[in-house]
């Protein structure tokens, strides 16, 4: 993790401690002063770590905690939202299916596809088929994993066949396209980042 990473993950925990904070406050109808009163702790400092520009101490955390009547552990129970990210789909689960041609079926492998960085897809190739010429904004990148079967990449003039279990990764604000060019199926995962669907 880059140093920058690590500094928005922090503000982004601070933000969520100190809303996690005001949100069990105010479910018990308690006031700043009330809070400040039980804990000893100033009343501006609770304001300030409620706001997030102040993250206090794991004894100031306690001492709240216990004056909202709660556990340390509840409090900080919401405030890691990278837990509330974590989807999963089961194979039943019905999946937006988009078709290029009536050869080319895409299906969308994740829900709420907008808010997530990387799009994963499963592109079904029929025999003879090809996607349309394609090319995305800058800073947009592709990865392509075949599954079955074999397909064509083209990238401008460049063309790259990729069998099973090959993948290829690119620009794809490049243009290219898909094609497979056997009389058989070919079965290919592609992720999209950031997410442009």
């Amino acid at each position: 993790m880059t140093w920058a990473a690590f500094w928005n993950t922090l503000d982004s925990m601070l933000k969520n401690l100190g809303e996690r904070i005001r949100k069990l406050r105010k479910e018990k109808g308690m006031t700043l002063v009330e809070i400040s009163e039980k804990t000893g702790i100033a009343q501006a400092t609770l304001s300030r770590i409620e706001t997030g520009t102040m993250l206090g101490t794991v004894e100031s955390h306690e001492k709240i905690a216990e004056a909202l009547g709660t556990g340390l552990g509840q409090l900080y129970a919401e405030i890691d939202r990278r837990y509330d990210e974590i989807a999963h789909q089961t194979k039943d689960a019905p999946k937006k299916v988009t078709q290029q041609g009536k050869d080319v079926r895409v299906e969308l492998l994740t829900a709420q596809s907008s808010s997530k960085k990387i799009t994963p897809l499963l592109m079904t190739l029929q025999g003879d088929s090809k996607t349309g010429l394609e090319h995305l904004e800058r800073g947009v990148e592709k990865f392509l994993y075949v599954l079955d079967g074999e397909i064509t990449v083209k990238i401008n003039q460049q063309d790259y066949v990729l069998k099973a279990g090959d993948t290829l990764y690119f620009d794809a604000s490049l243009p290219h396209q898909i094609l497979n060019a056997r009389a058989s199926q070919a079965r290919v995962l592609v992720a999209v980042s950031p997410s442009k669907i």
